[in-house]
């Protein structure tokens, strides 16, 4: 595990760039930071990694939308709590990767972020406070155990807001009730559009 984490440090504070071009790969391979995979590889995995998060993205958005038109923000919340894991477990088997969702500020403690994830988050984090655009941004990582992560950074939706929004502005007491009984653990709330939500984690077998 040490070593793992140290890998992806490595690779992290040496050199990651959001939308890493192909060029910069090739630097960071002659420099040692990461393993022998080709600028070519490495591209390709980006780019699955950017269609993954995309198709993730609207297949949930999608789903999250009707059941919130069906029943409004507390049915949007039961087909998070009940339908978004099985959802995301079938992409993961879709695309034959690892996907999932994480956030130092998890609703679900499932979604805690391990020690490579939480040092993307705080990467982003940082990012964000330099006034970086992340809409576009993305990274990979290269694991000691012959995966590639890909990480992409969630920024709050406008219409996220009425499960993750400010606790008597854009969340109601009531809703906020309701997520206290199905997440005890909850630190998802408090934020606005444009907030640095968490991140997409992609792990692919290499």
């Amino acid at each position: 595990m040490k070593n793992r984490s140290t890998i992806a440090l490595l690779f992290l504070f040496a050199g990651i760039v959001a939308c890493n071009s192909p060029q910069q790969d090739r630097e960071e391979d002659k420099a040692g930071t990461v393993t022998a995979l080709s600028a070519e590889q490495l591209e390709q995995y980006r780019q699955q990694g950017r269609s993954i998060t995309k198709t993730s993205f609207d297949t949930l958005s999608h789903n999250l939308m009707r059941a919130m038109q069906q029943g409004g923000p507390l049915n949007a919340l039961q087909f998070c709590n009940i339908e978004a894991y099985p959802l995301t477990d079938s992409l993961s088997a879709q695309f034959d990767a690892h996907i999932r969702r994480t956030s130092a500020q998890y609703r679900n403690p499932d979604n805690k972020p391990d020690a490579q994830e939480e040092a993307l988050l705080t990467a982003f984090s940082n990012w964000k406070e330099q006034g970086r655009d992340l809409s576009q941004a993305d990274t990979l990582v290269m694991l000691a155990d012959d995966q590639v992560l890909f990480a992409k950074p969630i920024l709050l939706q406008p219409q996220c807001q009425a499960c993750h929004g400010v606790p008597g502005e854009t969340l109601t007491k009531e809703l906020q009730a309701e997520i206290q009984k199905l997440y005890p653990e909850d630190r998802a709330t408090g934020f606005r559009p444009g907030d640095l939500r968490g991140m997409w984690a992609i792990r692919f077998q290499n």
